[in-house]
């Protein structure tokens, strides 16, 4: 049970962490804007400078990156999303028995959710500031250095560009022996 609480701990400072490196704010154009490329190449340099010099350094991983666009086309055209695909969590248990493979999917919204709908949140020239590692902690740093693998996507749609980020952490399984 420790070691769930852990675990659970862990994934919460991870989606803390993803939620202060979201930026937000407004765009224009289709497909992938020039702000996207610019947020997706910013959001992994964060990511990297928060694991620290002497870890792996993660780049943009495809499948993951493209399970975000997946997450993404959920946008409806007035910039909303279904809360319950804002956000989303599996597990897959690994072959040795011992260890899971967590991936987290996470669409960037704002303010409250209104009858099973939220706002995402929009990203521009302005808001790319706003990706910063100050004030991120030891427990920031930890989790971002038990990420495996990470995915991030934008897309215009409506001519407001939209950030979403895919995460892969594999944990160890409490045992409850």
């Amino acid at each position: 049970m420790k070691m769930f609480k852990r675990f659970a701990a862990a994934l919460l400072a991870g989606v803390m962490v993803l939620a202060m490196l979201t930026a937000c704010g407004g765009g224009a154009g289709s497909g992938t804007s020039t702000i996207g490329e610019e947020f997706e190449n910013k959001y992994i340099a964060a990511i990297n400078t928060l694991r620290g010099e002497n870890a792996e350094k993660l780049e943009n991983d495809t499948d993951l990156r493209n399970k975000a666009l997946a997450q993404l086309a959920k946008i409806n055209e007035d910039g909303t999303i279904a809360v319950t695909d804002a956000s989303t969590t599996t597990a897959t248990p690994n072959a040795d028995g011992k260890s899971v493979t967590v991936l987290m999917i996470n669409v960037g919204t704002e303010g409250k959710p209104d009858k099973g709908v939220c706002q995402a949140k929009e990203i521009t020239a302005d808001s790319l500031g706003e990706i910063t590692t100050e004030g991120a902690g030891e427990d920031a740093a930890e989790t971002m250095r038990a990420l495996k693998k990470i995915g991030i996507a934008t897309k215009v749609i409506n001519g407001k560009t939209y950030a979403a980020i895919a995460i892969e952490i594999v944990t160890s399984v409490p045992n409850n022996a």
